[in-house]
């Protein structure tokens, strides 16, 4: 299981093409002045992603080792996962000396839910 787990991440995130590579920061950051409504369905297809590897590691993952472990009674809006990149994104400028606009948004995001909750493994 471990494995195809593995192998769905690497096809993910390899690949040359435009289309099948994650969004930049730098990229977000001007769609989210320019077209804050495309913005906000890219984070939503983010947060469905990230809903279903939740789920789909509590059920079929036999350690539980999830990304993050936000509290049971926290709904992750839109509103509130743009927060987590911006935060995260500030965050990882202060503390090195990275072009951060190059990180792609769903790692930022996953770092950020990360140095929120992080799970107790």
């Amino acid at each position: 299981m471990k494995k195809l787990l593995v192998i769905l991440f690497l096809t993910l995130f390899s690949g040359n093409a435009n289309a099948d590579n994650p969004m930049k920061y730098g990229e977000f950051k001007e769609l989210i002045q320019s077209d804050y409504n495309i913005a906000k369905w890219y984070v939503r297809g983010l947060n469905s992603g990230n809903l279903f590897y939740s789920s789909f590691s509590t059920i079929y993952l036999p350690d539980n080792k999830r990304l993050f472990c936000q509290p049971q009674n926290l709904k992750i809006t839109i509103k509130y996962s743009i927060k987590v990149i911006k935060d995260e994104a500030e965050r990882l400028q202060k503390n090195t000396q990275e072009d951060i606009d190059d990180m792609s948004v769903p790692l930022l995001f996953i770092l950020g839910m990360q140095e929120k909750y992080p799970c107790e493994n």
